[in-house]
């Protein structure tokens, strides 16, 4: 409930039973639970988190990662990613360690119950991190052995503040869905809403002024890794919090027409004619960085110069204390996707590109002129896309991750870490 302490929006609802379960233990009494194992990252589970830290002790996490332990033999159960957590009331030391066992993405079975016996193997992973109460009440939980590399890593770098980065857009509804046909009978799934394909907006024979609402929509057919296609195949209306005042719209006729089509649908706060959430329109224009949120295998962090709107499927970053080609460069290194491993958010063994978990990358500070030669070669690699999307540039990205590990000051035996983390 909202009147609870260990209330936050957008949060699970057993986030608040754990928190209330630990209020109700005696000094040394103790805590399990099987549950979602995104909690250690998690944005809602924020005050969870902090009140574990604080007022527990962990004794041990067993997370079988992307194995659906309760949907495995049954397609009908429930198809989540768990976790077996005990924690104990005791709030005594500042700094412990515990066991964490983790099952890998390609886990079987079998291996399931090995860690359940607390058996190592190919795999069955077993750690034993430190918790600091002042340090991990404050962020995510991520836990690897390598706390030295990343202590490293961080020491001495720069972040990315608030104002650097945003999601894309919210428009609630860019295209019609099958969902939607209930409620409007007349509707095509498909149908554009705030969003338009090429024929829709040829159709809509827009005068010159309605033409300046209408920007050029990217998805990930066209934004890649390192590189985003120019020539888009969308389009978006793009009208803000001032089109919730209806008369705003009448300068915009055919538009307003439009929308006015499909206006049972507009589910958006600045509903009937703006879009949910439209952002600051610099980030769209101009030199940019456009990162896929929920990505598979590796972050894909892309350049682009030209407009390029895009949905909340995306964030995109924009800052003038780094060249954007060398910062895509540093983003796209294996170093940084090492990072967001054990230090960002992961879905299971996918990365979660939130806001947060950006503004947690420790990136260099240097002169422009020592940033040029990772800059030139993600050029190089631009080059290479822009002529063949197909184009093989593995080959200058190993030349940047050299570079990155320089940067940041890597040894041998720790660049070896990386890279076979990165296998």
């Amino acid at each position: 409930r909202e009147t609870s302490p260990y209330y936050l929006g957008k949060m699970d609802l057993w986030y608040g039973f754990a928190c209330h379960g630990i209020d109700f233990l005696q000094p040394r009494g103790l805590l399990c639970f099987i549950a979602q194992n995104n909690w250690t990252t998690s944005f809602g589970a924020k005050l969870m988190r902090k009140k574990v830290v604080l007022d527990t002790r962990f004794h041990e996490l067993v997370d079988f990662n992307e194995y659906m332990v309760f949907g495995e033999d049954n397609p009908d159960g429930p198809q989540i990613q768990t976790m077996i957590m005990m924690f104990e009331r005791d709030n005594s030391n500042g700094q412990y360690k515990f066991d964490h066992w983790r099952l890998s993405a390609e886990a079987a079975k079998v291996d399931m119950r090995a860690m359940l016996s607390h058996e190592e193997g190919p795999a069955v992973h077993h750690i034993t991190p430190t918790i600091d109460r002042v340090r991990n009440s404050k962020g995510l939980l991520t836990f690897s052995g390598d706390t030295l590399i990343f202590d490293k890593i961080s020491k001495g770098k720069l972040y990315l503040t608030e104002n650097e980065a945003t999601n894309g857009i919210h428009p609630h509804h860019d295209f019609v869905s099958k969902k939607m046909l209930a409620e409007c009978p007349g509707l095509k799934v498909g149908q554009g809403i705030f969003g338009l394909s090429n024929e829709e907006k040829e159709g809509l024979k827009l005068s010159a002024k309605e033409l300046t609402l209408v920007k050029p929509y990217y998805t990930s057919d066209q934004v890649k890794l390192y590189y985003t296609k120019a020539r888009n195949d969308l389009w978006i209306i793009y009208t803000g919090s001032e089109f919730k005042d209806s008369r705003k719209i009448n300068a915009y006729p055919k538009i307003k027409a439009h929308l006015d089509a499909v206006k049972k649908v507009i589910t958006s706060d600045n509903r009937p004619y703006g879009l949910h959430r439209a952002r600051a329109e610099h980030f769209f224009n101009g030199e940019k960085i456009v990162v896929l949120r929920k990505c598979v295998g590796r972050p894909s962090f892309s350049y682009s110069d030209f407009p390029c709107y895009v949905s909340a499927t995306f964030y995109v970053i924009q800052t003038d204390r780094w060249d954007l080609k060398f910062l895509t460069g540093v983003l796209n290194s294996r170093l940084i996707a090492y990072w967001l491993k054990h230090r960002g958010k992961m879905q299971g063994e996918n990365y979660q590109l939130d806001k947060d978990p950006l503004k947690s990358i420790p990136l260099p500070e240097l002169p422009r002129s020592a940033q040029k030669p990772i800059a030139e070669l993600v050029g190089q690699i631009l080059a290479a896309k822009k002529a063949d999307p197909d184009a093989d540039t593995s080959a200058l990205e190993s030349e940047i991750d050299k570079l990155v590990y320089r940067l940041y000051d890597l040894t041998p035996e720790e660049i070896a870490v990386v890279e076979s983390s990165s296998k």
